[in-house]
């Protein structure tokens, strides 16, 4: 009964968020066709809903051999919510709201997980010393810097940055930006520091043609996974001389958390959520959070 869902709903995310989406709703039609005994809608009541909870909660994951964490169990019932609420609107089930009662597991907050200037210091070095370093054919550092610095100045997702055309920079911006959840940001400013490498890539390496705004070298749309590859290539590069305490790992997600992090504290949460793209205040907190070196330094010097 999930394919229906998947295909309207899903299809056309980012591919991680599809193929996670589809587990959790594959997860609980298997959990539903085997406790019922048949897949007629209508058996679905909140007593399922909240036996299939209890069930999540004493999953053990196949990867990490481990209980499912809060986070995940809570990731799996927001799939199936959507998926009540779809189907109740197209069928009208007999039990009504089958998510009745069901609440999500309480978690602590997760841990912050940007960069601390140093590290933000070690990896605009590192891309400077690659501009100079990576003179192959098959390299292209300013591609590799204008994408970094364009992460770290907008908070965009990697997939929100690989899709953007050349149109659609102009004005100190990119406009009518796709995001997450079928959302579209009229304007994503670009600051001067991200605009400044990012007009040397175009004049330099890409040209005016249009199209994809960041291109490989072969002439084709950059993709998610490139991204990643980047930042691969980036973080060894400012890992290489520095002692092993201090080497970090790096993705693209941690110049949104930074990004984030830095607009909430300089110019308030609303802000920064209206930066974000996110849907809603709640889900922001978990970007702007104080870390906690900047909470213990609190503690210290509050009285």
């Amino acid at each position: 009964m999930g394919r229906p869902l998947f295909r309207v709903q899903v299809l056309g995310s980012p591919r991680k968020t599809e193929e996670a989406k589809k587990r959790d709703l594959s997860l609980f039609i298997s959990y539903f066709g085997e406790e019922i005994g048949y897949d007629q809608v209508d058996g679905w009541t909140p007593s399922v809903s909240k036996s299939f909870l209890r069930h999540l909660k004493e999953k053990v994951s196949p990867q990490t051999k481990k209980l499912l964490s809060p986070t995940t169990v809570n990731r799996v019932m927001a799939s199936v919510r959507h998926f009540g609420r779809w189907l109740h609107k197209r069928r009208p089930l007999l039990a009504g709201n089958t998510l009745e009662g069901v609440r999500d597991l309480v978690t602590d907050a997760p841990a912050w997980n940007g960069l601390t200037r140093r590290q933000i210091l070690r990896l605009k070095s590192a891309c400077e010393q690659r501009l100079k370093a990576c003179t192959r054919a098959d390299q292209d550092p300013l591609l590799e810097v204008a994408v970094f610095h364009v992460l770290l100045h907008t908070g965009l997702r990697e997939f929100e940055l690989a899709g953007l055309d050349l149109g659609q920079y102009h004005h100190r911006g990119f406009h009518a930006v796709p995001r997450k959840g079928n959302r579209v940001t009229q304007k994503v400013p670009v600051p001067s520091d991200a605009a400044t490498w990012l007009d040397l890539y175009v004049k330099e390496s890409r040209g005016k043609d249009p199209g994809a705004l960041f291109v490989s070298r072969r002439g084709s749309r950059i993709s998610s996974q490139d991204v990643r590859r980047i930042w691969h290539r980036i973080a060894a590069q400012a890992c290489a001389q520095i002692p092993d305490a201090e080497r970090f790992q790096l993705n693209p997600h941690m110049l949104r958390h930074t990004f984030l992090k830095r607009v909430a504290d300089k110019h308030g949460v609303h802000v920064a959520q209206r930066m974000s793209g996110n849907i809603s205040i709640r889900e922001i907190f978990r970007y702007t959070q104080p870390h906690q070196d900047e909470i213990d330094a609190s503690m210290e010097n509050l009285f």
